[in-house]
C-alpha cells in the first residue's frame, strides 16, 4: 500500500511539475498564413472533376503547414495509447496493491448499506484514476495544444477545468455504478439489459441538460449580437424548419484558437453553439456552411439517434464486462478477496472493464460518428449551397489535423471524415450542380 501512495504522488508531482514549467515558457507562434490565398480567377479554373479539384484544394497547403497537421495529428495515437496502458496499470494498481482493500475497508467503515458503499469505492476509485491519468491529460489536453501555438491558456486554467469536468461527469458515473451494482446483486441474469437502460437513461439526462447547466459551467454562452448574420442563420434555420428564435455563441477562443461549432441539447433544450473563433475567423460561405452543418444535426435528428446507438454499442459492452470480469476474478479474486463481479471490492474490476470497452468500441462509435458527420455535411451544402464554404474551411486549420490519412487511420481513429473526403463531398456537390451541365 505504502507504493501505491508513493507512486500516486509522484505520479501528481510529477504532472504538475510539467504542466508548470511548460505553462512558463512562451507559447510558439502559430503560422499565420495555412493556406496559399487565392482569387476568383482560381476558382472560376477549378477542374470540374471532383478528384482533381479536392487535389487541387489539397495543393494550397503548403509543404511546411502539412507537415505541421501530420505531426499534430499523430500525437493522437500517443494519446489514446497512452490513455489505455495508464488504465490498465492503473487498475491493476488498485487491485494488486491491496488499495482495492483499502477503499471496501473505508466504504464498510463510513456506512452499513450496500448501495452507499458502492458510492465511496467508486468515489475513490474515480479520484485515483483521475490524479493517475493527470500525466496523460496534461499533455492531451494542455502540452500539445500549447506547443502548437493553438492555446494561449495557463496551466493553472486548464487544471481547474479539468478537475471541474472530472467532478460532473463523477457525479453521472457513481449514480451509475451504484444502479448498475444494484441491478448486478438483484437481476444476475439480466442485469445487462437493466444496466443498458441505466445507461440510456444517464445519457438522455446528461445531454438534456447539458446546455442549461454543465456547458456554462465551462464557457460564457451568450447571444449573438442582432445583424446580418444573425438574420441569416435564423432564416436558414426557419427554411430547414428547426423552430429557433436565438443564436448562440461561446467564448471558446480562451481555451484553443481552433475553429468549431456544435448542437448540443435534445427536445426543448437544444441549441446550435457556434465558437467566437469560428464568427471572427470565416468568411460567410464557410460561416453559411458551418451553421448549415449543425442544422442538419438538429434536423436529422442525429443526437437522439446517436445515445441510442451508443447504448446498444454499450450493452455489448456490459456483455463484455460481465464475461472479462468472471474470467480475472476467477483467476485472482482470492487475490484480492473478491468473489464474484456483485462484491462491493469488485467495483474497480467493473469501471477499469467499462472504461476499457471505451477503447475497445471505438472503430464502431467512430464508424457512426462519422456517418452522422457525412450526412451533416451533405445537408449543410444542400441547404447553404456553399460547397465551396465547406471545402475552404476543411483548410483553414490545415496544420491542426492530417488532412488524408489511410483508410485503416480513419476508420480506427476519427469520429469525423478526413479532410481529403469531406472536400471530395463538396467537389461531387459542385460538379453535379454546376448552372452549364
Amino acid at each position: 500500500m505504502r507504493t501505491f501512495v508513493v507512486m500516486l504522488v509522484a505520479t501528481v508531482l510529477g504532472a504538475l511539475a510539467w504542466g508548470t514549467v511548460v505553462g512558463m515558457q512562451p507559447v510558439p507562434v502559430r503560422p499565420p498564413a495555412r493556406t496559399v490565398e487565392v482569387g476568383p480567377a482560381w476558382y472560376a479554373a477549378l477542374p470540374v472533376d471532383p478528384v482533381a479539384a479536392t487535389n487541387a484544394y489539397l495543393q494550397r497547403v503548403p509543404p511546411e503547414i502539412r507537415a505541421r497537421g501530420d505531426a499534430f495529428g499523430a500525437t493522437r495515437y500517443i494519446t489514446l495509447l497512452l490513455r489505455i496502458v495508464v488504465l490498465v496499470a492503473a487498475v491493476a494498481l488498485v487491485m494488486f496493491s491491496g488499495a482495492a482493500a483499502r477503499m471496501r475497508a473505508i466504504a464498510q467503515r463510513a456506512s452499513s448499506r450496500v448501495w452507499l458503499q458502492d458510492a465511496l469505492v467508486a468515489l475513490q476509485l474515480f479520484v485515483v484514476l483521475f490524479l493517475f491519468n493527470l500525466p496523460v491529460e496534461t499533455y492531451a489536453g494542455f502540452i500539445r495544444l500549447r506547443n502548437a501555438g493553438f492555446s494561449q491558456r495557463t496551466f493553472l486554467d486548464w487544471l481547474a477545468e479539468a478537475a471541474l469536468g472530472w467532478a460532473v461527469v463523477a457525479v453521472f458515473s457513481t449514480v451509475g455504478v451504484v444502479a448498475i451494482m444494484a441491478l448486478i446483486r438483484r437481476r444476475p441474469q439480466s442485469w445487462v439489459v437493466w444496466a443498458t437502460l441505466v445507461y440510456l437513461a444517464l445519457s438522455s439526462v446528461y445531454v438534456l441538460v447539458s446546455p442549461i447547466y454543465i456547458e456554462p459551467l465551462f464557457n460564457r454562452i451568450t447571444s449573438l449580437p442582432n445583424g446580418p448574420d444573425k438574420q441569416a442563420i435564423l432564416s436558414l434555420a426557419h427554411a430547414n424548419g428547426v423552430p429557433a428564435s436565438d443564436v448562440f455563441v461561446r467564448d471558446a477562443s480562451r481555451q484553443s484558437a481552433l475553429l468549431n461549432a456544435h448542437v448540443s441539447g435534445i427536445g426543448g433544450t437544444a441549441q446550435i453553439i457556434l465558437d467566437d473563433n469560428t464568427i471572427a475567423n470565416t468568411p460567410r460561405p464557410e460561416f453559411k456552411l458551418v451553421m448549415a452543418h449543425e442544422i442538419g444535426h438538429y434536423v436529422l435528428a442525429h443526437i437522439p439517434k446517436g445515445i441510442v446507438f451508443d447504448a446498444l454499442v454499450m450493452a455489448v459492452g456490459f456483455l463484455f464486462i460481465g464475461w472479462a470480469s468472471r474470467r480475472l476474478i476467477g483467476r485472482f479474486g482470492h487475490r484480492w478477496s473478491v468473489d464474484s463481479l456483485a462484491d462491493v471490492g469488485a467495483v474497480p474490476v467493473f469501471w477499469g472493464f467499462f472504461l476499457l470497452w471505451g477503447f475497445i468500441s471505438l472503430p464502431v462509435t467512430n464508424t457512426i460518428s462519422r456517418e452522422d458527420e457525412a450526412e451533416a455535411d451533405i445537408f449543410g451544402i444542400n441547404a447553404s449551397r456553399e460547397p465551396y464554404g465547406l471545402a475552404d474551411f476543411m483548410i483553414r486549420d490545415a496544420d491542426a489535423t492530417q488532412l488524408d490519412p489511410s483508410p485503416m487511420e480513419e476508420w480506427l481513429f476519427y469520429s469525423h471524415p478526413s479532410a481529403r473526403n469531406r472536400i471530395f463531398v463538396a467537389m461531387r456537390w459542385r460538379a453535379e450542380n454546376l448552372s452549364d451541365r
